[in-house]
């Protein structure tokens, strides 16, 4: 019986002890052992899984502590009665022919959200040797040391008792503090307290704004190709969203503008060509909107990895009307799996988004807000910076190289601080059939059809494509693209 209920891994990182107490409290708790029946002693039970009698018993005394185990004197551990009281038996699957018709849910839907063009990364990317996936991490560049340490200060108990209770609609006031001050100020941007937003990542913070901002009657322009969520996101809400074309300077000040409600836009790195919009053509961009009343939205998403001294200022900085709405996160420096990301605006426009939130999910987990403001406020993000700007101009450098050397024919573009390469194959190049062929061999990257939006879809280029360097180490750049561009030969020879 307890062979059955208790299957140990010894090649797991979770520990032996703790596989043990998980597999106990689940089978007390699916009523696998009958109340009044005592368990194994330590001794036997140690024998019969092949571990230390210390294991097991350091397993029995946390879950008497914690009140799954009753232990008797001279008699042994039995479970306590109390946690199985008033636990109702699951219900018994229906028999063949018991079942009856289910619900038809796609009449009932607002539009097929699932059926969107989107990025498609795989979620066992780590597993390939040439990952040019953007948007990941390398975990050799995660800071854990740090991360851990601030994890740990956030559990403490003068930390806890700030953030276990419920803040409502507020955020920690420590990370708001450090948003301010270390974040912005290098964009140039000024903002108060409340004028300041913390969202569960930037496309969070998109989300919010198209749900208080944008109805059917409302029109959106996005840059052409542009970020794939912000259009799905947009498109969500209405139908009126505009493709806006692109030049060497990024978005294009052309008649389509005059026809938008909102501008979505990424200047500093436009996504995914990471062209970065010149001075000029942001000051005429802000007197448009200011003249038209129009609001620019600015996703700010890879900036604070720009060389210093040489970034351009935020759209906001350069704005004094009101009419841009900054969006950021910390997904491409600290780790996207955090979800950290913010919003600047007016605070008229902050405190409705602010109530929105506390209708979606109140406010973002407090710990996590909590962990962030320490490690900003310890220097382990500056710290970061520097490492990553380092590995990825060596890796942008080596990247360039190798896309020369073995793809002469594929033109390229990157900017100092940007973590990938946009790159427009020959025409006959279909980079969805590449993509494929490729990732069985290991190589992973991006086709670029994503990106475009088109009256039809055969009218969406195809040979463009996007290739991410910071999730994939500086040695093995070069044979990925070797490797790649034997698969791009072997597809042009079909």
């Amino acid at each position: 019986m307890w062979n059955h209920l208790i299957h140990l891994s010894f090649q797991s990182k979770v520990g032996l002890q703790a596989q043990i107490r998980e597999m106990l409290v689940a089978a007390i708790l699916d009523g696998h052992i009958p109340v009044g029946v005592a368990l194994p002693s330590t001794r036997v039970l140690a024998a019969q899984l092949g571990v230390a009698r210390n294991t097991v018993a350091l397993a029995y005394e946390l879950l008497v502590n914690e009140g799954y185990l009753l232990t008797r004197s001279r008699s042994g551990h039995y479970v306590n009665p109390e946690i199985v009281a008033g636990r109702v038996a699951l219900p018994r699957p229906p028999a063949p022919g018991e079942a009856q018709a289910q619900v038809d849910w796609v009449p009932r839907l607002r539009g097929a959200v699932s059926a969107q063009r989107n990025i498609v990364k795989p979620r066992d990317w780590q597993r390939f040797p040439y990952p040019f996936i953007y948007g990941q991490f390398d975990p050799a560049l995660l800071p854990i040391p740090g991360w851990r340490e601030c994890s740990l200060q956030a559990s403490s108990v003068s930390e806890v008792r700030g953030w276990a209770g419920d803040l409502i609609d507020a955020d920690d006031a420590l990370l708001i503090e450090q948003i301010q001050t270390r974040l912005l100020v290098r964009r140039g941007v000024f903002a108060a307290p409340d004028e300041i937003l913390v969202t569960v990542g930037a496309q969070h913070a998109l989300f919010l704004l198209a749900t208080l901002l944008v109805d059917s009657h409302t029109t959106i322009g996005i840059e052409n190709p542009g970020y794939p969520d912000a259009r799905n996101i947009f498109a969500s809400r209405t139908r009126n969203v505009v493709p806006l074309p692109l030049d060497d300077g990024g978005l294009a000040l052309g008649p389509a503008l005059d026809t938008c409600d909102y501008v979505y836009l990424t200047p500093s790195h436009q996504c995914p060509t990471n062209v970065t919009m010149p001075l000029p053509r942001r000051e005429m961009l802000l007197r448009w909107a200011q003249a038209n009343d129009r609001i620019l939205i600015e996703d700010d998403y890879e900036i604070e990895l720009g060389l210093e001294g040489q970034a351009q200022p935020a759209l906001t900085s350069l704005d004094r009307s009101g009419h841009v709405v900054y969006v950021s996160s910390l997904s491409k420096t600290l780790a996207p799996g955090i979800r950290s990301g913010f919003i600047v605006a007016s605070r008229e426009l902050i405190r409705e988004l602010r109530a929105l939130r506390r209708l979606m999910l109140r406010h973002p987990a407090a710990n996590n807000e909590r962990s962030v403001g320490l490690f900003l406020a310890m220097g382990h993000h500056d710290a970061l910076l520097r490492r990553l700007r380092q590995a990825y101009a060596e890796r942008s450098r080596i990247m360039a190289a190798a896309l020369a050397a073995h793809l002469p024919d594929v033109r390229f573009s990157t900017v100092a601080g940007a973590s990938s390469f946009w790159l427009r194959f020959p025409e006959h190049i279909d980079t969805r059939a590449l993509a494929t062929t490729a990732a069985a061999k290991g190589v992973l990257i991006e086709p670029g059809d994503v990106f475009f939006v088109a009256a039809a879809e055969a009218t969406v280029p195809t040979n463009y494509a996007r290739l991410g360097f910071a999730s994939i180490d500086a040695a093995r750049i070069d044979a990925g693209i070797a490797a790649l561009a034997s698969t791009c030969a072997e597809l042009a020879a079909v």
